[in-house]
């Protein structure tokens, strides 16, 4: 494996202040269904606190980001060149450092010079430098920088073999190292607007299904063994590939681009010409299936399900952000988010043991890069970088918040020659239950609604608007269902207890989350009876026994929906 790799973050995005307690997650239902991210309500039930429910925003983690950054300022990237430059520079960034902090203006810098450089005489004959600070230049601004984000992506297109892959030039063997980040690169200028040549994502997609082991993980090349780090680099692409052809969750929810909207026409957006001249959304793949890619995928997590672990020989840090890029992009395709997951508490456990007392930590087997290189893959894993740039290209930017790439401020709607500018926000109950009457097509995006709809503060129209929230739960339409049950949820009245006991056998998790956190809120039982995530039938119907019980006890004449 070489030993310059580096691993390539993304665009920073403000977090909330982190929270100890386990918060609801949300799975998809029927394989690749429309969806949203989670809404998400304030009620752990069912789930105790924990003491390893880390997030970027821990204690612990903040503990280790205070060492690691003032050793990166102190260090800086010690002449290791562009790449490395620009792994410094985004780590500082995802941190919190602002960008006009002196070492991301020097890797801006460098970052400029190269893509002012590249297809000249004398660059690398490899592609890392190039990659990162592609991916750097989308992080930092993709306005600013797109004439020289176009020329990296463009020399990139070049140095990519017919086969797919990215390698060492003039050698002849291929180098999953480096076509991970080849495809890392195209993914970021993608979504920065930048066009990218369907055909070499695809060629890349296909080259890393064929090098996939017979046991579902990845090797450096063909003549070594299947690694840790070139595992997680195969999967992440895998799954990046699928996303830049809309073969995740969130491209199913929006449809493909050609289809007519299922949105009701009160949100739907009426493209201008300009709009129409904007890169697409998504890439058009011409022999590659969703299936095909996929099942791949299943196969690297089960190889992962079998053999995870950070105790590995070398590149270690380097490994733990591809991980994380590896798990982030999965929570994309396949519409789970899971806000305190085991894989990044066992990471941060791991590194508290690990940093060294000045801040840095290191990796063995990676004696070209040195210890600035691997703090900074440590500090990416920490911040989860990957999920923060995923974010920024797909949520904050309104391509899955508020539906359709609508734009983020929609407070000016209005209708010009019968055609809807701008999407009518619904904010309260009435809204939403016109809305779904008005149209045959009864979709409805609830992610707009994180806390659930408005109710009146007249007692009748507030009891009228409950009654019809209450027959909700058994609507046909999953986004107002759930929008019914979040909005029941923080009533706090026990007239709504039992259309929640009905919502836990809801067919979609996300409804039953929902309806679980309402109960325990209701009830003031923050342990709750559950139903736990990921319930089998069995613990669904023990729940709602107990949730049952619990309600007639209180209330023995009490009516139950079924």
């Amino acid at each position: 494996m070489p030993m310059d790799s580096y691993c390539l973050p993304s665009v920073t995005a403000a977090r909330p202040p982190g929270r100890r307690w386990i918060r609801p997650r949300r799975f998809l239902s029927g394989g690749l269904k429309a969806a949203t991210w989670a809404a998400l309500l304030g009620c752990a039930c069912g789930l105790p606190e924990t003491a390893r429910g880390y997030t970027p925003d821990s204690p612990e983690v903040q503990q280790m980001l205070d060492k690691a950054i003032p050793y990166l300022e102190k260090t800086g990237t010690t002449n290791f060149g562009v790449g490395a430059d620009c792994l410094v520079g985004m780590a500082l960034v995802k941190a919190g450092k602002d960008k006009s902090h002196p070492l991301v203006q020097a890797a801006i810098a460098s970052s400029q010079r190269l893509a002012g450089a590249v297809g000249r005489q004398g660059v690398a004959n490899y592609c890392y430098n190039e990659t990162i600070a592609c991916v750097f230049l989308c992080d930092m601004d993709p306005k600013a920088y797109a004439s020289e984000i176009n020329a990296l992506v463009q020399a990139l297109v070049k140095r990519q073999r017919p086969n797919g892959a990215f390698s060492y030039e003039p050698y002849t063997y291929d180098d999953t190292s480096q076509t991970q980040y080849g495809v890392l690169s195209y993914w970021a200028a993608h979504q920065a607007g930048i066009p990218v040549p369907p055909g070499n994502v695809e060629a890349a997609a296909q080259w890393f299904m064929r090098t996939q082991d017979s046991g579902g993980g990845w090797r450096y090349s063909a003549q070594y063994p299947v690694t840790h780090s070139m595992s997680a680099a195969g999967l992440s692409s895998v799954y990046i590939c699928a996303h830049l052809f809309g073969f995740g969750a969130d491209a199913q929810r929006m449809g493909n681009q050609e289809a007519k909207s299922n949105l009701p026409p009160a949100l739907q957006k009426v493209e201008t010409e300009e709009e129409k001249k904007k890169v697409p959304l998504y890439l058009r793949a011409t022999s590659t299936s969703a299936q095909q890619v996929l099942q791949k995928a299943a196969a690297g997590n089960a190889w992962f399900a079998k053999n995870m672990t950070y105790e590995v020989e070398a590149w270690t840090h380097y490994y733990m952000y591809g991980f994380e890029r590896y798990k982030s992009f999965q929570e994309l395709i396949e519409g789970k988010v899971v806000a305190e997951p085991d894989w990044y508490n066992d990471g941060v456990e791991f590194l508290q043991k690990t940093q060294a007392e000045d801040g840095s930590w290191n990796s063995a087997g990676a004696h070209a890069s040195g210890p600035p290189v691997h703090t900074a893959f440590a500090v990416l894993f920490l911040t989860r970088s990957s999920q923060k740039s995923i974010k920024k290209a797909t949520v904050d930017e309104g391509i899955l918040v508020g539906g359709m790439g609508l734009p983020k401020d929609l407070t000016n709607a209005r209708i010009q020659d019968g055609q809807v500018i701008t999407p009518q926000m619904v904010r309260d109950v009435d809204d939403l239950l016109e809305l779904l009457n008005s149209t045959e097509n009864k979709e409805f995006d609830a992610k707009s609604l994180p806390g659930g709809l408005s109710l009146d503060a007249d007692l009748t129209k507030r009891t009228s608007q409950l009654e019809r929230l209450r027959a909700m739960v058994s609507n046909e339409n999953f986004e107002a269902r759930l929008a019914a049950v979040k909005t029941l949820a923080k009533s706090r009245e026990l007239d709504n207890v039992p259309a929640l006991i009905y919502a836990l056998s809801d067919p979609d998790w996300r409804v039953v989350e929902a309806a679980r956190d309402g109960l325990c809120f209701i009830s003031r039982k923050f342990q709750g009876y559950g139903p736990p995530p990921q319930p089998t039938e069995q613990q669904v119907q023990a729940a709602r026994d107990k949730w049952k019980e619990w309600y007639l006890a209180i209330r023995p004449d009490g009516q139950l929906l079924d």
